[in-house]
Order: structure tokens, then C-alpha cells, then sequence
């Protein structure tokens, strides 16, 4: 799909390009050492929080339920694997090239304060309840990337969670033109659901 494919985009004298990436999918693996092997970048960035670096050391039995059941139902389009592959394969790149990794997501301090600031308590409780329904519901899907964004359409159809995930597209926007500053050309790697909306908000600052 169109929507799966890289984009680059020139801010200031860097050339950041936008891997849109499925977390879980074992087959992204080979994804991101193309891209790497195409790109050859100064730097690599990676659309998740500081804290999920630690989950590349870690295995299945730190999952939240709703991933597990996402992984559960990604399984229809291909084979799976914990921690994602296209995360520990950058990871792995960065090291063995010695080349610079950053995260580019909201830490988990700065996630909890927009979950206070955008959702309601009554709209916990009914985030609460659709996350009951997760082993049971049926997403319909002709391949995984239509899946991906069918599920991030349910997990985030109440406005306050869905004002988060803008939020958090910004600041990954936002902290990729920081990074621009001092490299040549980044990889962004950045999770299908996301990359969007993080292209929309670079494109404002585009040839700056």
C-alpha cells in the first residue's frame, strides 16, 4: 500500500525519511535494513518513548494485555515476534554502525500528564470497557496494514485518546527537527498508525 511506502522530506539541510513501520510484523525486520542499506543515514530515530528501549531486553511476559491481543490478531497477516523486529533491528544498526539512536516519542511522565489533561474519568471508564472487548472483537482486513489502521480507529475513537495520539505525532515531528540540526540524513521509523501524522507536521517546516 501507498500508505506503507518511505517518504523523505528536506528540513533545513537534513533529509529526514519516514519508515512507516508495523510493530509486531516479523517480515518488517528485512524492512528496515533495506531502507538502512538504501538510506545510509547519520542517525537513526525511532518513533517510541525512552522507556520502551528497556523492552528490547525483555521478553512476552511484560506485554500489556491490549498488545497481546493486537499481536493476537496482527498473527492473521504474517508471522509475529516480541520485542518488534523492526524496533531491535534498528537498535542492532545503530550499534554495529556507531551511529547515533534516538527516541522520538513522549516519555512516559509526559504520556501521563496528557492522559490527565485530555481524557475524563468517565471516559476511562468507557476506554475501559472497550479494552473487555478486545478478545472478542472482529476487525475485517484484506492485509495488515488495513488492519493496523482499522484497530488504531477503535482503540482511539474517544476524542480525548485520540487528541493524545495528536500529540504525540507532534512531538515525534517536533523532535525530529531538533535531531535535524546536526545530521545529514535520519531514518525515522515510525509506526504505520502514526507516520501521517507525523509527515503532516514536518511538512510545515520543510525547507526551513
Amino acid at each position: 500500500m501507498a500508505e506503507n511506502m518511505m517518504r523523505k522530506i528536506k528540513v533545513k539541510k537534513c533529509t529526514i525519511y519516514i519508515l512507516p513501520v508495523i510493530h509486531g510484523l516479523r517480515e518488517e525486520e528485512r524492512k528496515v535494513e533495506k531502507a538502512f542499506e538504501d538510506v545510509k543515514p547519520d542517525c537513526i530515530a525511532i518513533g517510541i518513548s525512552p522507556e520502551d528501549i528497556e523492552g528490547l531486553k525483555e521478553d512476552s511476559d511484560g506485554m500489556a494485555q491490549q498488545y497481546e491481543y493486537y499481536l493476537a490478531h496482527l498473527s492473521r497477516y504474517g508471522k509475529i515476534a516480541v520485542p518488534p523486529p523492526d524496533i531491535k533491528r534498528a537498535y542492532e544498526l545503530a550499534i554495529e554502525n556507531k551511529i547515533e539512536l534516538h527516541t522520538i516519542d513522549v516519555d512516559d511522565d509526559e504520556y501521563a500528564t496528557l492522559l490527565v489533561k485530555n481524557v475524563s474519568i468517565i471516559a476511562l471508564i468507557r476506554h475501559s470497557r472497550k479494552m473487555k472487548k478486545l478478545n472478542k472483537i472482529e476487525i475485517k482486513a484484506d492485509n495488515a496494514e488495513e488492519f493496523v489502521m482499522k484497530w488504531d480507529k477503535y482503540m482511539n475513537s474517544i476524542k480525548g485518546f485520540r487528541k493524545i495520539e495528536e500529540a504525540r505525532e507532534k512531538a515525534m515531528a517536533e523532535n525530529l527537527v531538533k535531531i535535524a540540526d546536526k545530521c545529514k540524513k535520519i531514518l525515522a521509523i515510525i509506526p504505520l498508525e502514526r507516520s501521517n501524522g507525523v509527515i503532516t507536521h514536518l511538512e510545515r517546516y520543510k525547507n526551513l
